[in-house]
């Protein structure tokens, strides 16, 4: 039986060490924190405090301990008192570093971008608006799907109805609205983006509408959203087949045509990378020779090429200005890149405003992270 006590005696002169040991590493974290708000008598003495406790913690026997650790809570809630905003001071200050290293994270290695357009597909989709008959669905359905797949429902219906005169857009906190104003007075809003209902539906001021339910009925599918690895391109350089991310900086033939749609400045593009500095280039369409191969250099772009599972392959459109016939060929300049998109017919791309200079390269398309659809994942 006095061999039990012994070992439970010694079993929690272990904890009580234990637990000294971890009030004396949270003592010196505050005080390192905090010890520029104290003056040179504080400091003193509690550098003189954790001289003791050392000593005491030494002791053969751990010597009074309890009484070292009992003065040292004392002294503790002293020098530190909590007010009773701590708890809320505490969250702010996790949440700051939680933000910081989001942009931290943001500016250095991963940044979110949404894909703008269709010049992607089948690889990456831009937004989808897609005309409806029937009702649109429950608003549990309704949030379901649009929280998994990014899918929002729309539908229009009007009083008097009229001559459409104006389309106004705006935004309520992270939602963009459309305000619909007719001849007749009436006024109806659409919780979608107004650019949609002009270039996806053909609304547009001048039309007129009948005063009946569902005058429009409608879905949104959200471009794919993904991640950009800003990071891999300081280590090497970009490869043929990859998804690249550039800026429209100095890329005249990109911008003007932004300025003629009034948006003004660069913006941020989305398209794979076909050919590397020095590379000769030629379209034999539905192929793209590189330096006289029309042996694809990956698997992704004889994907494309194969003109199956919605790709059609490389083709020459009209007004294109680089690559205009089966016959001509262009040699990448130095430090810059192709760029094509995989929906070849339906792309404005390199074939239009020439190579991309390596300092636009924002970086490589990582991820789809949301929506949860088939393409959610690895970006290939």
């Amino acid at each position: 039986m006095s061999f039990l006590l012994l070992n439970k005696k010694e079993a929690q002169a272990k904890k009580n060490r234990k637990m000294a040991l971890q009030f004396l590493k949270d003592f010196r974290r505050k005080f390192n924190y905090r010890k520029d708000l104290l003056n040179e008598s504080q400091v003193k003495q509690v550098i003189d405090y954790f001289q003791r406790f050392q000593s005491a913690i030494n002791s053969p026997k751990n010597s009074n301990l309890e009484a070292i650790v009992d003065e040292g809570e004392k002294l503790f809630h002293l020098l530190f008192p909590e007010s009773k905003w701590a708890g809320w001071k505490e969250n702010i200050e996790v949440l700051f570093v939680a933000l910081v290293v989001a942009l931290a994270i943001r500016a250095y290695f991963l940044q979110p971008f949404k894909i703008p357009t269709d010049s992607m597909k089948p690889t990456l989709y831009g937004i989808q608006v897609i005309e409806r008959n029937e009702k649109p669905p429950n608003f549990i359905q309704r949030i379901v799907e649009f929280v998994l797949l990014g899918k929002s429902y729309h539908s229009l219906s009007l009083k008097k109805g009229g001559t459409l005169e104006k389309i106004e857009g705006g935004k309520f906190l992270f939602f963009e609205y459309a305000k619909l104003i007719f001849d007749s007075g009436e006024q109806s809003y659409l919780w979608t983006n107004p650019h949609l209902l002009e270039y996806k539906l053909g609304v547009r001021p001048g039309l007129s509408f009948e005063p009946k339910n569902h005058v429009l009925n409608f879905e949104v599918d959200t471009g794919d959203q993904v991640l950009v690895n800003k990071l891999i391109y300081h280590f090497r350089p970009p490869k043929r087949g990859e998804v690249i991310v550039f800026k429209t900086t100095g890329i005249e033939g990109i911008e003007a045509n932004l300025r003629l749609q009034g948006i003004e400045g660069s913006q941020y593009y989305i398209k794979r990378c076909v050919g590397i500095w020095g590379d000769t280039l030629q379209i034999r369409p539905p192929f793209l020779l590189i330096n006289g191969s029309a042996t694809p250099p990956n698997q992704m772009m004889a994907k494309i090429e194969s003109q199956k599972n919605g790709y059609q392959g490389y083709v020459i459109l009209p007004n294109q200005q680089y690559l205009v016939d089966p016959t001509e060929t262009y040699t990448v300049p130095p430090l810059c890149l192709w760029a094509m998109g995989d929906n070849s017919p339906d792309s404005l791309d390199s074939r239009f405003w020439g190579p991309v200079p390596m300092q636009n390269i924002v970086g490589t398309g990582f991820i789809v992270y949301w929506p949860f659809n088939k393409r959610w994942g690895i970006i290939r």
